[in-house]
């Protein structure tokens, strides 16, 4: 299994990057586009609906989505995009010490919540990747701060985890690996800050939109891992080897994304004030 996954990772991380780097906007979003047509494929498993004929329907819906998404202010995309993920973040308090968790979800809630997803997380990093000078860079950042922090919660999780986060939702998770996590993108925040020149307020700023940002990556983890319980499935495919599906490996940037995005055009209103 380590060993499929570090192939997969070897193979898959040179593609990204060059296409973040090589690739034009234009080009990236029907990239992008079609790992969220996938992505929702695999989502429409998860909400069980089982016809072919459907989950092509599902598609179809998804990609009109898109499209939709494309010719709509991005502010009101995320701001419905972090309203959602926050109240994720509400929801999954109290159930993070339960020892059990009923959670029903019709197919029609189940395709909202795909929308809610999957567009607001095309569509920021579409922005970011828009942006003069630092789009790719950018991206390139958001990326490794959520690979950071999946690694640092790992490692930290495996050699001192003791506290479940969600045991019934993510067994293998710990708080432990949360703080982990936030330890090891703290010293890569306050590095990335040098590249982007960052200071004074805004480098406190960058600071605490980073680590927010990685709290939430966590919570878009356990929204999936929520949904595959409720599909009774390991993984959201086997499409990956050792990774499972897509859906598995964008989990956290499906919440991530909009959060950090939605804070960035924050930050350049700081810089518009300064």
């Amino acid at each position: 299994m380590l060993k499929q996954r570090v192939i997969t990772a070897v193979l898959l991380i040179p593609l990204m990057i060059g296409a973040i780097y090589f690739l034009s906007t234009q080009t990236l979003a029907l990239v992008f586009a079609i790992i969220v047509m996938m992505s929702a494929w695999e989502w429409s498993g998860l909400i069980r609906i089982c016809k072919t004929k459907n989950r092509y329907l599902y598609i179809s819906l998804i990609l009109c989505s898109l499209f939709i998404s494309w010719i709509t202010p991005l502010q009101w995309i995320l701001l419905v995009s972090n309203i959602w993920w926050s109240f994720c973040l509400l929801l999954f308090i109290k159930p993070f010490q339960e020892k059990s968790i009923s959670f029903p979800i019709s197919k029609v809630w189940g395709f909202i919540i795909g929308l809610l997803i999957l567009i607001p997380a095309w569509r920021a990093i579409i922005y970011l990747h828009s942006l003069p000078t630092i789009g790719p860079s950018i991206v390139l950042f958001l990326f490794m701060l959520i690979w950071l922090a999946d690694s640092g919660a790992y490692i930290a999780g495996r050699r001192f985890g003791h506290t479940k986060l969600a045991p019934m939702l993510s067994p293998g998770k710990t708080w432990e690996g949360v703080y982990g996590a936030l330890v090891i993108c703290s010293l890569y925040l306050v590095i990335s800050t040098q590249f982007f020149d960052f200071s004074g307020k805004k480098w406190w700023f960058f600071l605490v939109l980073g680590l927010t940002t990685v709290l939430f990556s966590i919570v878009g983890d356990l929204l999936e891992s929520l949904f595959k319980r409720i599909g009774a499935v390991k993984d959201s495919s086997n499409l990956l080897p050792g990774h499972g599906g897509i859906l598995d490996r964008i989990d956290s940037l499906t919440s991530a994304a909009p959060i950090f995005t939605f804070g960035f055009l924050l930050l350049e209103r700081l810089n518009d004030w300064s």
